[in-house]
């Protein structure tokens, strides 16, 4: 069985952007079902911000969040973006792309690119985990 949420439309995004430099989640491909988990993931990318911004709303009954982080690159210019969620028998497959800065960037700030989505199906058992990443130049 196979059943795909980014193609069909089937998740939308909850936050697409930078996380704070200091974030403790680090990073990774992270699959949240709880709403403490999901209040700690969001309190951790906004880590230093002030006020942190409330959490996008998501029901947990019907929607899975998906969290995908590349951790802390050396300059700015660098994304990642979720493609696709996709269950395939009781594996979760992610497909995303990360976007790279090409050329002689010198800017001295680092960045923490994340991009998460909350999938349309609910709380499933799934025995693994499968990140499909491109690396591509930035446009």
């Amino acid at each position: 069985m196979s059943r795909s949420s980014g193609r069909a439309g089937n998740f939308r995004t909850l936050y697409h952007g930078q996380a704070s430099a200091s974030t403790s989640s680090g990073y990774g491909l992270f699959l949240i079902r709880r709403s403490g988990s999901w209040a700690q993931h969001w309190a951790s990318i906004n880590a230093g911000r002030q006020p942190v911004p409330p959490p996008p709303p998501v029901d947990l009954a019907r929607e899975t969040v998906v969290m995908l982080s590349v951790g802390t690159r050396p300059v700015l210019g660098y994304d990642v973006t979720i493609e696709d969620v996709t269950v395939r028998e009781t594996t979760l497959v992610v497909t995303g792309v990360e976007r790279r800065p090409v050329g002689g960037v010198t800017l001295d700030m680092t960045c923490s690119p994340v991009h998460i989505v909350a999938a349309r199906f609910g709380p499933e058992s799934f025995e693994d985990m499968l990140l499909n990443l491109r690396i591509v130049p930035a446009e």
